[in-house]
């Protein structure tokens, strides 16, 4: 507020008038003061120095720090002291103070005592305009920048800053430290941060506004900060405070986890696993965890500030009453029983692969919610604040089974063998070793399982008590973000060896003691509660063996090369229980499921998906409850025909009129020579000039005139023109396969779809398409079978009409083009 005044109270002091016969003196040009500004004429430029004044405010108002003046006899002689009052600070009422001065300046002059307001404690807070008002300078409008004024040896006295605390049963309050969202707890006298609900040394006040709310750190000033906390008695550093104990209010308050065997509580079960597998390792894992509430005193810090303790005597907030909290947890534990896995009693109703496993039983033991459980067994959420460490975990698993995938090629053939024979006491040993797949991709598919499960072992330790130290030293090299992959490789083959190579027995408190069985059973848990059908089981049983036996592979080499006297079969026989059947292992377990699904799923009669509801003219069925009539399915054969004829005939040839005519094509099916084709055979004639399209396009024929460009008397492609015709090739050669797919029989599997020759090669002498009589017949080759027993099995697939014309007439002119043109994009 502006207050220009010429008198001034008889109650000054002694020592306030000696400063301010030294400030007369002084008053010069470019001086500033910092909680009281006095401005003399304008022309001039001058200003005060800081001085200061006690005024005694009545009508019980705050006594307020003012810098010393002058006498008034001074600056206007002959005028008489009189008293200025100021409004109370709590008023929400505006005042403009003025002395008799006001209107009885010399002409000419225009002397100002512009002073801060009693409660502005910081010397950055605007000042207030004549007419303004007090609340103002409390909550400045943030849209309106104001001049800060810089202290120089200002002193607020211990009355005036009392006079603005607010104590109250939990918090003491000062207007200035409430501007900063700061209260002083009453119980430990520290700084807490009403905002983020943590608490703060004064020391460190300053930062924590730079670093969480900068919008406030224009209204922060050292010096009026540090008088206010010394006067209050603010603590300079944080409390160690220890539980159980009573809420400290102001603190966020979080659901924990107790440990019964100390005093330390943990937000997280993984967190108090590691704990009880760190510190009480001899003492038996309990079924589930105390639940509790917990405070800390901030989230971040060295020493104690970050370590939890228990909240004793938490009452929930919100509750209207008592019989209203009840019913709200009734209906809690209602929604949650609906949302966890049922098992009926009546063992009648329980499906007899459930009734095998024990996995509802399993599933029920854990009394989480599905989504939970599925949860655990996921792969790392990188959006889960506490499994962003894990970002790098499914590289360096595929990393690791790559490395032993490597081996393959370079072990012992024997050994590759007795890793194949899962039983050899009975079935002997395979003469198929083991081996790799045939699609490289396919590796990414099988270590899935195994990457959910060494992230649920992260999450959520287990009773192993010789692997729970290598999983807890895996955690840590993700957690401090380590770089070595060979190391952390390394560890990934110590923790799956561990668990592999450890007898497993059932108990009365784990009917699944397991982990990798656990892993397995959350795996196939849906949705909605319910298991899958065995025979979608056996996937993941399979996946999880191969897996397994990589790991002994790795093993078994790493052994070999470590000793000179232990040789690969040696090596081998050292591991060969854990990877045969009818021992207390894993593999053996998985084993004996992989036997009982596969017997399930052969005897059990599946209810079928299709149900005919036109039964004479048999022109309408119903697929899975959706009701399909014939017609519609040959419309969609319509369609793709149509598709396809205006693709080939407008997009590849771009309406140009070329065509290879034949009418018998010769075909030598037992020729096994490299490179034969009926494309290649010399008594087809019409397939000698296979040029014709290639010819069209470097001579510039129609739509083709664009597709070669002269530059230096060189020709070149015109690459945004021959990336547009491969895309619209490659789009034919799609409707082609699709047409292929539906009306040649009985449809093969993709990946077997995509890897067809059209003429027999240095690797494979057997080409996929052929030519019986007047029928062109893809020879689909059935590769999973391939895989598993090492022998070809071919199926044949004769192609319609129109499908073998465009065939043909696709492998004679735009194929080679085709060859060409990708030839040299690549090496270009």
């Amino acid at each position: 507020m502006v207050i220009t005044f010429g008198k001034v109270d008889q109650g000054l002091h002694k020592q306030a008038e000696d400063q301010a016969a030294h400030a007369s003196a002084s008053l010069s040009q470019g001086a500033h003061s910092s909680a009281l500004q006095i401005t003399t004429n304008a022309s001039q430029g001058a200003h005060s120095s800081a001085l200061q004044v006690n005024t005694n405010i009545s009508q019980g108002a705050h006594s307020s720090s003012l810098p010393n003046i002058t006498n008034a006899s001074q600056l206007a002689p002959g005028i008489e002291d009189e008293t200025m009052k100021s409004p109370s600070v709590l008023s929400n009422q505006d005042a403009t103070m003025r002395s008799p001065l006001v209107g009885s300046e010399p002409p000419g002059q225009n002397n100002e005592l512009t002073m801060a307001s009693p409660n502005a404690l910081s010397p950055r807070s605007p000042m207030l305009m004549e007419g303004s008002s007090l609340m103002s300078l409390m909550h400045p409008p943030p849209s309106t920048p104001q001049p800060a004024a810089q202290p120089m040896g200002t002193q607020v006295h211990q009355e005036t800053i009392m006079a603005d605390v607010r104590t109250g049963p939990h918090f003491i309050h000062h207007p200035y430290l409430d501007s900063l969202n700061l209260v002083v707890n009453a119980e430990f006298g520290c700084l807490v941060c009403q905002l983020c609900e943590e608490g703060i040394a004064a020391t460190s006040a300053r930062a924590h506004l730079v670093n969480k709310h900068p919008e406030l750190v224009s209204t922060f000033s050292p010096a009026h900060f540090d008088t206010i906390t010394s006067q209050l008695k603010v603590a300079t550093s944080l409390p160690t405070i220890t539980g159980p104990r009573a809420m400290v209010h102001g603190l966020a308050v979080f659901d924990a986890f107790a440990c019964d065997s100390c005093a330390l509580v943990y937000t997280t079960e993984k967190s108090i696993r590691k704990h009880h597998a760190t510190e009480h390792r001899h003492v038996p894992v309990p079924q589930h965890w105390r639940p509790c509430k917990a405070q800390r005193m901030k989230p971040e810090g060295a020493g104690m500030v970050q370590q939890l303790w228990e909240v004793t005597g938490a009452a929930k907030e919100g509750a209207n009453s008592r019989k209203n909290l009840l019913v709200d947890n009734l209906l809690k534990e209602l929604d949650q029983e609906l949302k966890t896995v049922q098992v009926p009693t009546d063992h009648r109703l329980v499906s007899p692969w459930l009734l095998t496993t024990d996995w509802h039983e399993w599933a029920r033991w854990f009394r989480k919610p599905t989504e939970e459980l599925r949860a655990l067994v996921s792969p790392p959420c990188l959006s889960v604040p506490d499994e962003e460490q894990y970002k790098t975990l499914a590289k360096s698993i595929q990393l690791y089974f790559e490395e032993a995938v490597s081996l393959i090629d370079t072990t012992d053939e024997l050994v590759l063998q007795r890793l194949n024979s899962p039983y050899p006491n009975k079935d002997g040993i395979s003469n198929t070793p083991f081996h790799k797949h045939m699609h490289e991709n396919t590796l990414k598919q099988y270590i899935h399982p195994v990457i959910c499960f060494i992230t649920m072992l992260l999450r959520d330790l287990w009773m192993i008590p010789d692997a729970n130290m290598v999983i807890l030293k895996l955690d840590d090299m993700l957690q401090e973000g380590s770089t070595d992959q060979s190391h952390i490789v390394h560890q990934i083959h110590l923790m799956l060896l561990a668990v592999w190579t450890t007898p497993w027995s059932k108990d009365k408190h784990y009917i699944v003691p397991d982990p990798t069985e656990s892993c397995l059973s959350l795996l196939t848990l849906n949705q909605d509660g319910s298991f899958k059908h065995p025979k979608e089981v056996t996937k993941l049983i399979a996946k999880f063996e191969y897996c397994m036996c990589l790991t002994f592979l790795k093993e078994i080499r790493a052994h070999a090369s470590a000793d000179t006297n232990v040789d690969e079969a040696a090596a081998c026989d050292d591991l060969q229980p854990w990877f045969n059947e009818k021992n207390y292992s894993t593999f053996a377990r998985l084993h004996s499921l992989q036997h009982q699904a596969s017997a399930i799923a052969f005897s059990t009669m599946a209810l079928p998906s299709i149900w005919w509801t036109d039964t004479e003219a048999w022109s309408s069925l119903s697929f899975k409850g959706n009701h399909i009539a014939f017609s519609d399915v040959c419309k969609i054969f319509q369609d793709v025909k149509e598709d396809l004829v205006s693709t080939w005939e407008n997009k590849v040839l771009k309406g140009l009129k070329l065509r290879v005519d034949y009418e018998h094509i010769v075909d030598d099916p037992s020729n096994r020579n490299v490179g034969y084709a009926f494309l290649f055979d010399s008594r087809n004639a019409c397939f000698q000039d296979r040029a014709c399209l290639v010819r069209s396009v470097v001579e510039g024929h129609g739509p083709f005139a664009g597709f070669l460009l002269h530059r230096d008397d060189k020709l070149i492609w015109n690459k945004a023109a021959l990336c547009a015709w491969l895309q619209d090739y490659a789009d034919m050669q799609k409707l082609l396969l699709m047409h292929a797919e539906m009306l040649s029989g009985a449809p093969s599997r993709g990946t077997e779809l995509t890897a067809m020759l059209y003429r027999n090669t240095q690797a494979r002498d057997t080409q996929n398409l052929m030519v019986f009589g007047k029928h062109v017949t893809l020879l689909g080759q059935y590769s999973k079978m391939s895989a598993l027993t090492g022998q070809a099995k071919l199926i044949p697939h004769a192609l319609d009409a129109l499908t073998s014309d465009i065939l043909i007439q696709d492998l004679a002119l735009a194929l080679p083009l085709c060859r060409d043109c990708s030839k040299d994009m690549l090496c270009r």
